[in-house]
Protein backbone atom coordinates (compact mmCIF):
# COMPACT_ATOMS: atom_id res chain seq x y z
CA UNK A 1 0.00 0.00 0.00
CA UNK A 2 1.31 3.36 -1.39
CA UNK A 3 1.86 5.90 1.77
CA UNK A 4 2.06 10.04 1.40
CA UNK A 5 2.32 12.57 3.88
CA UNK A 6 -1.28 13.13 2.60
CA UNK A 7 -4.60 12.06 4.38
CA UNK A 8 -6.02 8.89 3.01
CA UNK A 9 -8.84 7.11 3.71
CA UNK A 10 -10.41 3.31 4.13
CA UNK A 11 -13.99 2.35 3.17
CA UNK A 12 -14.79 -1.16 4.30
CA UNK A 13 -17.95 -2.48 1.93
CA UNK A 14 -20.00 -5.45 1.52
CA UNK A 15 -18.02 -7.49 -0.73
CA UNK A 16 -21.08 -9.33 -1.99
CA UNK A 17 -23.24 -6.71 -2.61
CA UNK A 18 -23.90 -5.14 -5.79
CA UNK A 19 -24.97 -2.14 -4.72
CA UNK A 20 -22.13 -1.53 -2.79
CA UNK A 21 -19.79 -2.15 -5.71
CA UNK A 22 -21.81 0.41 -7.59
CA UNK A 23 -20.91 2.70 -4.37
CA UNK A 24 -17.35 1.43 -4.86
CA UNK A 25 -17.08 2.79 -8.61
CA UNK A 26 -18.77 6.13 -8.17
CA UNK A 27 -16.34 6.86 -5.38
CA UNK A 28 -13.42 5.45 -7.72
CA UNK A 29 -14.57 7.75 -10.52
CA UNK A 30 -15.09 10.69 -8.61
CA UNK A 31 -12.01 10.59 -6.58
CA UNK A 32 -9.37 12.44 -8.43
CA UNK A 33 -6.87 12.34 -5.74
CA UNK A 34 -7.02 9.04 -5.25
CA UNK A 35 -7.29 9.64 -1.60
CA UNK A 36 -9.96 6.58 -0.77
CA UNK A 37 -8.74 2.68 -0.52
CA UNK A 38 -11.10 -0.35 -0.13
CA UNK A 39 -11.79 -3.08 1.78
CA UNK A 40 -14.39 -5.80 2.05
CA UNK A 41 -15.88 -6.35 5.24
CA UNK A 42 -15.15 -9.88 5.10
CA UNK A 43 -11.69 -9.35 4.29
CA UNK A 44 -8.20 -9.82 6.21
CA UNK A 45 -8.08 -5.78 6.68
CA UNK A 46 -11.77 -5.82 8.20
CA UNK A 47 -10.70 -8.29 10.47
CA UNK A 48 -7.55 -6.71 11.41
CA UNK A 49 -8.70 -3.10 11.65
CA UNK A 50 -12.51 -3.64 12.80
CA UNK A 51 -12.11 -6.37 15.74
CA UNK A 52 -12.55 -3.51 18.37
CA UNK A 53 -15.99 -2.53 16.55
CA UNK A 54 -19.29 -4.52 18.11
CA UNK A 55 -20.39 -7.09 15.73
CA UNK A 56 -24.02 -4.91 14.85
CA UNK A 57 -21.33 -2.00 13.55
CA UNK A 58 -19.20 -4.50 11.48
CA UNK A 59 -22.06 -6.13 10.26
CA UNK A 60 -22.20 -6.81 6.14
CA UNK A 61 -25.44 -4.41 6.13
CA UNK A 62 -22.51 -1.56 7.21
CA UNK A 63 -20.65 1.01 5.40
CA UNK A 64 -17.61 1.90 7.74
CA UNK A 65 -15.16 4.87 7.19
CA UNK A 66 -11.68 5.47 8.36
CA UNK A 67 -11.13 9.05 8.00
CA UNK A 68 -7.44 9.81 8.23
CA UNK A 69 -6.40 6.03 8.64
CA UNK A 70 -3.09 5.61 9.92
CA UNK A 71 -2.87 9.06 10.41
CA UNK A 72 -2.78 11.24 13.54
CA UNK A 73 -6.37 11.84 13.51
CA UNK A 74 -8.69 8.83 12.66
CA UNK A 75 -12.03 8.79 13.13
CA UNK A 76 -14.34 6.24 12.55
CA UNK A 77 -17.55 6.55 11.22
CA UNK A 78 -20.38 3.88 9.83
CA UNK A 79 -23.24 3.81 7.97
CA UNK A 80 -25.20 7.15 6.97
CA UNK A 81 -22.56 9.32 8.61
CA UNK A 82 -19.58 7.40 6.64
CA UNK A 83 -21.75 7.63 3.72
CA UNK A 84 -22.32 11.26 3.97
CA UNK A 85 -18.50 11.63 5.32
CA UNK A 86 -17.40 10.33 1.70
CA UNK A 87 -19.40 12.94 -0.35
CA UNK A 88 -18.18 15.76 2.04
CA UNK A 89 -14.21 14.28 1.05
CA UNK A 90 -14.89 13.89 -2.39
CA UNK A 91 -15.34 17.71 -2.27
CA UNK A 92 -16.63 19.75 -5.16
CA UNK A 93 -20.21 19.34 -5.84
CA UNK A 94 -20.43 16.37 -3.73
CA UNK A 95 -19.30 18.88 -1.03
CA UNK A 96 -23.13 19.99 -0.27
CA UNK A 97 -24.52 16.25 0.20
CA UNK A 98 -21.50 15.65 2.37
CA UNK A 99 -22.35 18.80 4.95
CA UNK A 100 -25.32 16.18 6.31
CA UNK A 101 -22.57 14.62 7.66
CA UNK A 102 -22.18 17.29 10.38
CA UNK A 103 -25.55 16.86 11.41
CA UNK A 104 -26.80 14.16 14.46
CA UNK A 105 -26.67 11.06 12.49
CA UNK A 106 -30.19 10.00 14.27
CA UNK A 107 -31.65 12.27 11.61
CA UNK A 108 -30.54 10.01 9.16
CA UNK A 109 -29.51 6.52 9.74
CA UNK A 110 -33.23 5.46 9.43
CA UNK A 111 -32.90 5.98 5.83
CA UNK A 112 -29.68 4.19 5.60
CA UNK A 113 -30.54 1.33 7.34
CA UNK A 114 -33.95 1.54 4.60
CA UNK A 115 -31.44 1.29 2.01
CA UNK A 116 -29.04 -1.52 3.71
CA UNK A 117 -31.56 -4.08 4.02
CA UNK A 118 -32.69 -3.53 0.63
CA UNK A 119 -29.44 -3.34 -0.99
CA UNK A 120 -29.20 -6.33 -2.95
CA UNK A 121 -31.89 -5.18 -4.98
CA UNK A 122 -30.58 -2.20 -6.39
CA UNK A 123 -27.26 -3.52 -7.33
CA UNK A 124 -28.10 -6.29 -9.51
CA UNK A 125 -25.94 -8.44 -9.02
CA UNK A 126 -24.99 -11.14 -6.50
CA UNK A 127 -20.89 -10.28 -6.21
CA UNK A 128 -18.59 -7.98 -6.65
CA UNK A 129 -16.57 -6.95 -10.11
CA UNK A 130 -13.28 -7.97 -9.42
CA UNK A 131 -11.13 -5.24 -7.87
CA UNK A 132 -8.41 -4.08 -10.10
CA UNK A 133 -4.89 -4.96 -8.22
CA UNK A 134 -3.26 -2.97 -10.38
CA UNK A 135 -5.38 0.10 -9.13
CA UNK A 136 -3.12 -0.56 -5.99
CA UNK A 137 -6.21 0.67 -3.71
CA UNK A 138 -7.87 -2.49 -2.64
CA UNK A 139 -6.97 -4.43 0.79
CA UNK A 140 -7.24 -7.87 1.37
Amino acid sequence: MKMSSERWHLIFYDGTCGFCDLSVQFVMRHDKKKKFFFAPLQGKTAEKFLRGLPQEIRGLDSVILIEDFQGNDEKIHTLGKAAFRVLWLLGGGFALPGLISFLPSCLYNFGYRFIARRRHYFGGKISCVVPDKKSGRFLP
